[in-house]
C-alpha cells in the first residue's frame, strides 16, 4: 500500500511542477511565446494531478473496505 501512496503523491508533485513551469512560461513570455502549447501543458498538468488523486482515493476506499471486513 505504501508504494501506491508514493505513486499517487508522485503524480501530484509532477502535475503541480508541470503547472508551475507552464504558468511561469506564460507569465514570462505572454502572448508572444507559445501560449497554445503552454495552455496544453496546463491541461496535461490538471490531468496528471487528477490521476494522482484517483490513485490516493482508490487506496483510501480499499483501506476502508479492508477495515470494515476486519471489524
Amino acid at each position: 500500500m505504501v508504494g501506491a501512496i508514493d505513486h499517487g503523491v508522485a503524480g501530484l508533485q509532477a502535475g503541480f511542477e508541470r503547472m508551475d513551469k507552464a504558468a511561469d512560461r506564460i507569465a514570462r513570455h505572454g502572448a508572444e511565446g507559445d501560449l497554445a502549447g503552454q495552455i496544453v501543458e496546463t491541461v496535461r498538468a490538471r490531468e496528471e494531478v487528477g490521476a494522482g488523486l484517483a490513485v490516493i482515493r482508490a487506496l483510501d476506499e480499499m483501506t476502508g473496505c479492508l477495515l470494515d471486513e476486519l471489524a
